[in-house]
């Protein structure tokens, strides 16, 4: 494995959950969120992250419906993860399964009395906790 972190991204149409993991790729960590008006603007803090980071790959969560298909969520995503590979060369970009993410974080946070008007911005950067998480789950149990 090479060395440097993983960036988990949860992609939204006004806000980006972000999560970092450490360096053995064993646990990730909640960063923020990134609200953003144009991608442009949020591809170039993005890449301002990578490199404070030291991040060698990005884990970009991929929403897909609870029946396999691809929505409309599904396909910005992909337009999104076409974008950063082309300004963002040298880092790896995978996408990784997102589904109930949100939901999963959503529970997480009403639990701890966070109401959901309050969660939007946590929402997100716990989203992208979770999918940075099961992401390098997934990679230990290869």
């Amino acid at each position: 494995m090479t060395k440097g972190k993983y960036l988990g991204i949860d992609f939204g149409d006004k806000r980006v959950g972000i999560a970092i993991s450490d360096f053995n790729k064993e646990i990730s960590f909640p960063r923020d969120f990134l609200e953003y008006k144009s991608t442009r603007g949020l591809i170039t803090e993005i890449k301002k992250l990578c490199e404070e980071e030291q991040i060698t790959k990005i884990v970009l969560g991929l929403p897909i419906q609870m029946d396999g298909t691809f929505g409309e969520r599904a396909i910005e995503t992909q337009k999104f993860f076409d974008k950063l590979k082309k300004h963002l060369q040298g880092i790896d970009i995978d996408f990784f399964d997102e589904r109930l993410s949100t939901e999963y974080a959503s529970k997480a946070l009403h639990k701890q009395g966070i109401r959901a008007k309050e969660q939007k911005g946590k929402r997100d950067t716990l989203s992208a906790q979770i999918i940075l998480q099961n992401y390098l789950n997934s990679l230990r149990s290869k």
